[in-house]
Order: structure tokens, then C-alpha cells, then sequence
């Protein structure tokens, strides 16, 4: 056997001592690194299992991860009531409008309640001469002249309150349209259409022109309407939309 002679392994090493070394550190580096790793995993009682979950992408990520001894949060964010200042000014103001422009739905509408020249006007406490009298006396009303039988409509909503025959007006029907306001609908034919109580809209008939007032009959077929608001004669005409 040949003998090796320690000069001879001096000489050998000499040239690899610097890959032993650097092996060497590698493995120190290595034992280190999996000491670390062995503590941390033992900390947050170890890796998932196979069959847990874990989504780390996407707009619903989750992770599951359960962790030993770390109770599940049980913090729920708290209920926050918002209380908006904001009005809605657009509705409110088409609403406005929609009634200024709609005065049907707000308030009915006055109309005439014969379609007909105007016979005799509304004389406002003066004087003037009666066609049939031949005396000066007030005309607390209007004549609507129109043929016999023509309708006669309520001039607004309301309520009838009285229906009779006068001596001199004829077949008479009184209407209250509130507000202090009656409408006094006169010389009307004997076959009237509404009675005491009845309600009635704005254009509703009410009867026909009729021949049955004396304190006009000299003049033609027409209809006597007359208006008083608080007790008070006025002008039908001031009324009539």
C-alpha cells in the first residue's frame, strides 16, 4: 500500500478548501432558515389543510385560513343612518305648475248656463224699464235668450237647495255653489231635472228653457239667471270663465 504522506493531503485541501467552506455556509444557511420556518408554522398552528379554501383574487376575495386559538371576529360594522337634506325642487315645482295650469282639478270651472244671446244685462241697481211692466226697476240678473227646451246647466259644482214656482218668476231652482255663492236659475220649463239636495257638477242639466216667467213675458224665450255672493246681487258675468 502506498503511503500518503501529510504534506500530500495539505496540498489537496489547498485547492478545495474553498468549495468545502463555501458548502459549508450554504448549509448553515439552509438549517437556519428551516428552524425559522418551523417556529412560525408551529405559531399559527401550522398550513391549511388540502381541502380548505383560500381565494386571493378577484372582486370577492376570501381567505379562509383558520387559525388555532384566534377567535372569529365578532365585530359587525355599526348601523349609520344618512339623513339627506335634498328636496326635490323639480317635483315641487312641476307640481306647481301642473296646478296652475290644470285649474279644472283645483277649482271647477263657471260657465254659462244657457249658450244664447244676452237679452237683458245685469243693471247693477240702476234702473231700467220693464218690457213687460212698462215700470224702472233694477235687473238683478242676466236674460240668456235661447228656443224652448234648450238645457240649462249648472253654472258650477253645488248643491241644489230649493226648487218651486214663483208667481211671477215661474219654475225656479236655486243652487248653493259655496262659499256664500247661489246661483238663482229662473223661468225654467215645469220639467225639472234635479232636485232639493241633489248635487251637481259644473255643466250638469238641470232642466229647459220654459215660458213660465209673467215678469218677463214679453220678451223673448230666455232664461233668468241671476247670482247673489253673501246675500248680495252681482254680475253673472264677472263669474263666467
Amino acid at each position: 500500500m502506498k503511503k500518503v504522506k501529510f504534506g500530500d493531503v495539505r496540498r489537496a485541501l489547498r485547492g478545495k478548501g474553498f468549495v468545502i467552506a463555501l458548502g459549508l455556509s450554504v448549509a448553515a444557511v439552509g438549517v437556519s432558515t428551516y428552524i425559522a420556518y418551523n417556529q412560525a408554522v408551529s405559531k399559527i398552528g401550522g398550513l391549511p389543510e388540502l381541502g380548505d379554501e383560500i381565494f386571493m383574487f378577484g372582486d370577492n376575495a376570501q381567505v379562509n385560513m383558520p387559525q388555532s386559538g384566534v377567535p372569529d371576529s365578532e365585530i359587525t360594522p355599526p348601523d349609520i343612518a344618512y339623513e339627506s337634506d335634498f328636496t326635490d325642487e323639480t317635483a315641487l315645482l312641476d307640481n306647481d305648475a301642473e296646478e296652475a295650469n290644470n285649474p279644472i282639478r283645483s277649482k271647477p270651472p263657471m260657465i254659462i248656463p244657457v249658450e244664447g244671446e244676452i237679452g237683458e244685462n245685469f243693471s247693477n241697481g240702476e234702473l231700467v224699464k220693464s218690457k213687460t211692466l212698462g215700470v224702472w226697476k233694477t235687473h238683478d240678473g242676466i236674460d240668456i235668450i235661447a228656443p224652448l227646451g234648450t238645457d240649462v246647466k249648472a253654472m258650477t259644482n253645488g248643491e241644489v237647495s230649493e226648487v218651486f214656482s214663483d208667481p211671477l218668476w215661474g219654475v225656479c231652482v236655486v243652487i248653493d255653489h259655496a262659499d256664500g255663492l247661489f246661483g238663482c236659475y229662473f223661468g225654467l220649463d215645469k220639467n225639472v231635472k234635479v232636485a232639493v239636495g241633489q248635487g251637481v257638477s259644473s255643466g250638469d242639466v238641470i232642466g229647459v228653457v220654459g215660458n213660465t216667467a209673467e215678469i218677463e213675458i214679453a220678451e223673448e224665450p230666455h232664461i233668468h239667471f241671476g247670482v247673489k255672493k253673501n246675500g248680495e246681487w252681482i254680475d253673472p258675468m264677472s263669474l263666467i270663465n
